[in-house]
């Protein structure tokens, strides 16, 4: 296995945890792998200033939407509380049409979901979210099959996560497809949590 580049999407208001979950188990995962299959990670946003995310905490990107097109082998849209209410602007959902075509994998951690489906990625999928937010997510975006009761699902090439803990659940899953179930339960060993709920 090559080298998978991995993009977390952030933006201001996001959740810290939903990003940091995710990565600390790609970054985890590194170790217990040869350096040729590594994931890369690229948190992207918005550039100029770094992102403040909800509970405060400033967040670096490594790359910007406007930045020359790459392509990852992994999108994912971290989620916020602001964001079943709050629409991405078009920069956004074009970058992640345009990314997410050509991604073996792609989708989000909690409320991320309503930033995939502005994007119109959601359509005829089965997808999860936060359960509060499950209701919204299904009204707003209809041909979308949502539930309220999964910690992840994976629908052809989408992934959705339900709320923030949950995403380290899909990473953790991600890393067991991609380098088989030993590997995710050291990582999950190693970061103190569940290797499956």
């Amino acid at each position: 296995m090559t080298i998978r580049k991995v993009a977390l999407v952030v933006f201001d208001g996001v959740q810290a945890l939903d990003v940091a979950g995710p990565l600390d188990v790609l970054a985890e995962a590194n170790g217990f792998l040869t350096p040729e299959e590594h994931y890369a990670i690229s948190v992207v946003g918005h550039g100029g200033q770094p992102v403040r995310s909800s509970n405060g905490m400033r967040i670096m990107v490594d790359q910007t939407f406007d930045d020359p097109a790459e392509e990852f082998s992994l999108v994912l849209v971290a989620g916020g509380p602001e964001l079943p209410s709050a629409p991405p602007d078009a920069g956004v959902t074009a970058w992640l049409r345009d990314r997410c075509a050509h991604a073996d994998l792609f989708g989000s951690i909690c409320t991320g979901a309503f930033v995939v489906g502005h994007a119109g990625l959601l359509d005829g999928c089965n997808v999860t979210t936060h359960w509060q937010n499950a209701g919204k997510l299904a009204a707003m975006f209809p041909e979308a099959i949502v539930d309220p009761d999964r910690i992840f699902l994976k629908h052809g090439k989408l992934v959705t996560s339900a709320g923030v803990t949950a995403g380290i659940d899909l990473a953790l899953s991600l890393v067991a497809q991609d380098h088989g179930a030993p590997i995710a339960r050291s990582v999950a060993k190693r970061l103190v949590v569940q290797a499956q709920r």
